[in-house]
């Protein structure tokens, strides 16, 4: 899908900043969504209440469209403070996108099975996506590669586009079936109770036996 809608982009990077990742997922998301700008970029250390902050004030204040994580993401013990941006973004976000998520692990596991390790995570704020991808350039393009096309699609849903693609316009019945369908009847019960349990006069005979001596 392409819109004439400015894409407004801000990356956040945990726990350090990484130019080179940055530069190679917003190069990605240009391919396939212009006109696109980088508003905001910034690096951050593994502080939940700092990376939350962050993400409320892009999507708040900022009011951007996309907000990209890298890092953070891999599995840590208990109640560390490490790799706990899925957390931070699940905390902010108003709504989750589940599917992204997935479907980013699962294209990903083709090159390395450890992609069932990422335990990012796509989710809402307002009119925002939040977009949760792992650390490295490499890494964070190939998660990007699986939804990068959604993304236009996701955000136009987001600011409620009319012209935004539905799942009921792609997905029809087929015609052969849609006929096979009206050819199904149901047939009328017997009596008010019919399908129902026990019929009236079944009932009174329990009724009877129960008070038998």
């Amino acid at each position: 899908m392409t819109t004439n809608r400015l894409l407004r982009i801000g990356i956040l990077c945990v726990p350090a900043m990484d130019d080179e990742a940055v530069t190679t997922v917003f190069r990605a998301i240009q391919q396939t969504h212009t006109p696109a700008v980088l508003l905001m970029t910034a690096g951050a250390g593994s502080q939940r209440n700092w990376i939350e902050e962050i993400l409320r004030s892009w999507c708040d204040v900022e009011e951007l469209d996309l907000v990209i994580t890298i890092g953070g993401t891999l599995p840590a013990p208990g109640p560390s403070a490490d790799e706990i941006v899925p957390e931070a973004t699940r905390n902010v976000s108003e709504r989750l996108i589940p599917g992204l998520a997935e479907a980013m692990r699962y294209h990903a596991q083709a090159q390395s099975t450890l992609a069932w390790l990422e335990r990012g995570v796509v989710g809402v704020r307002g009119r925002s996506l939040i977009v949760n991808l792992p650390a490295g350039a490499a890494p964070a393009l190939l998660f990007l590669d699986a939804i990068v096309d959604l993304l236009p699609i996701a955000i136009a849903h987001l600011h409620s586009d009319p012209t935004a693609p539905q799942l009921l316009d792609e997905v029809v019945l087929d015609k052969a079936e849609s006929e096979d369908d009206t050819s199904v009847t149901t047939a009328a019960p017997s009596s008010p109770v019919a399908g129902k349990g026990l019929q009236a006069e079944e009932f009174a005979a329990f009724l009877k036996r129960s008070k038998a001596p």
